[in-house]
């Protein structure tokens, strides 16, 4: 369990994608703002790559490797496009299939998490799309009596 008591967030979360003229859109909501953040580190992983396949493998132990994940931004919705490009460029330093996000702080201006993966295999883990970038366009995050929701561009 993760420090908020509740199971970790793993594999292909719940999201929508949206149709945009030349990026991708996520739509992704949660009941509070932790989970919609790894919610939306997760979509954004599986985007790129079958995240359902690198959860097997990090559940089955293979290569597993965990790093932290830090951001800062002037506002949560900035933060949000901070969060998940400190993810993405793990993804692509690292040569990571993120699989596992845990948030183990969240201020209004601040995030960090603990990321779980499996070293990426393309033919393993079927590469799907290059994200280039996460955008600010369209950005949304908000919050409302079912929970949180968040409306993020990825520019492929």
């Amino acid at each position: 369990p993760s420090p908020a008591g509740r199971p970790l967030t793993r594999g292909r979360p719940a999201y929508e994608l949206l149709e945009h003229t030349a990026d991708v859109g996520l739509l992704v909501r949660a009941p509070d703002r932790a989970l919609l953040f790894e919610r939306a580190a997760l979509a954004l992983s599986d985007v790129a790559f079958d995240v359902e396949r690198a959860a097997a493998d990090l559940a089955a132990g293979a290569g597993t490797r965990a790093l932290r994940i830090e951001a800062a931004a002037g506002d949560g919705e900035t933060l949000l496009v901070a969060f998940l490009g400190e993810l993405l460029s793990l993804a692509a330093t690292e040569g990571l299939a993120v699989a596992e996000v845990e948030v183990t702080s969240l201020g209004a201006a601040t995030a960090a998490a603990r990321v779980r993966g499996v070293p990426l295999e393309p033919a393993r883990h079927g590469f799907k799309t290059e994200v280039k970038a996460v955008t600010y366009h369209e950005l949304l995050v908000s919050e409302d009596r079912d929970g949180w929701s968040a409306r993020v561009l990825l520019d492929l």
